[in-house]
Parts: C-alpha cells; structure tokens; sequence
C-alpha cells in the first residue's frame, strides 16, 4: 500500500546504502493456471486477471523501492520460482536491464528441502540482483546430485505451503554474501 512503499522510501532516503529483497506472491503466475482457466472456465480466467492486475502493482511498487536502494548505494535482490510466468512483466524486465541485474538459480535439495516423506525436492528458485556477490553465493546452491537422481514431488499443499519459506542455509548464505564482506577480501601478492 501507499503508507508501506512512503515508509520504505523514506527509511530508504534517510538510510543511504539500504538493501531491499523482494519476492511478491507468486500463485497468480505459476504454470498450474493455464490448467485452471481450462478446468474452471471463463469467469476463473476474469477472477485471474484481476489477481494478476494486483500482482503487476505490487511489483510496480517494488521496483520503486528498488530503484531508490540502487540508486542510495544499496543493493537489491528479487525473487520468484525460477519458472513462473511472472518473470516476463515489463516492469521487472525493465528494472533488470535497467540497473543490469544478474541471475542466480539456488535449487531447494542442495538448501536441505524436502517433501513430508523425507525425499529431497529440487524447488528451482530464480534470483536477480545487483550484488554479484550474492549472485555467486547463491549459485553455488545448486543440486549436486548425480544426473539420474529422482527428486521427490510436493504432495499437495502442506508441503507446497512448506516451500513458501526460505530454509535456514539460504537464509544464511544470502546474508553472508550481502553484507560478510570477509567472505570476499581481495588478496593482493606482497613482495619484498
């Protein structure tokens, strides 16, 4: 809303160098809506269109606020499941070339996700951001299991509600990399 992004503006303003994530709900663009206007009919796809139209303003919103972060010194990282549809918006696709946003693609089995029989999932995510740091971090979170490895499936929805959240080894890495700036002391040769 209104009060929240003049909020965020003006911490941003006040706080030069700020960093701002964002990751907006993403249901209204994932694959599985294509099914449900078939299954559901035309007054579903109206109801997505209007859920869609409030997703673009939220985004609107973001890039905003991301565009003052970028621009205070800071940095910025957004974030949606590495195939929803939601990636193709002018908006983000703008803020993208704009700032020249780089990519990473963490995948969930390699942050210790899994489904509620135990079974690591993949769970592709896709982050764009500003810090090359973070990018390289968060690559390095890719599934290193052996090519014929079989993940397991989400069983509906408590477990697709579980992978709404970021695990702990995400968290923490995206955190290092943001701001553990030992991680990334450059080295210089000293001779005599």
């Amino acid at each position: 809303d209104d009060e929240t992004v003049n909020q965020t503006l003006s911490m941003s303003y006040q706080n030069p160098g700020i960093s701002v994530h964002g990751s907006l709900p993403c249901t209204v663009w994932c694959a599985r809506q294509a099914m449900n206007i078939k299954q559901y009919g035309n007054e579903y796809a109206k109801d997505l269109d209007e859920r869609r139209e409030v997703s673009k303003d939220m985004l609107k919103r973001f890039c905003i606020l991301a565009s003052a972060a970028i621009e205070g010194g800071g940095h910025i990282s957004f974030e949606w499941p590495k195939g929803c549809s939601g990636w193709l918006q002018k908006d983000l696709i703008s803020l993208i070339q704009k700032y020249g946003l780089v990519e990473a693609l963490p995948e969930g089995c390699r942050c210790g996700m899994k489904n509620s029989k135990g079974e690591p999932i993949l769970k592709p995510w896709r982050f764009v951001t500003s810090s090359r740091w973070l990018a390289d971090a968060l690559n390095a979170l890719k599934c290193n299991h052996e090519k014929d490895f079989k993940h397991g499936e989400l069983q509906g929805g408590h477990d697709a509600a579980r992978t709404a959240e970021y695990p702990p080894k995400l968290v923490r890495t995206y955190f290092s990399a943001l701001f553990g700036a030992h991680t990334h002391a450059p080295a210089l040769p000293c001779t005599p």
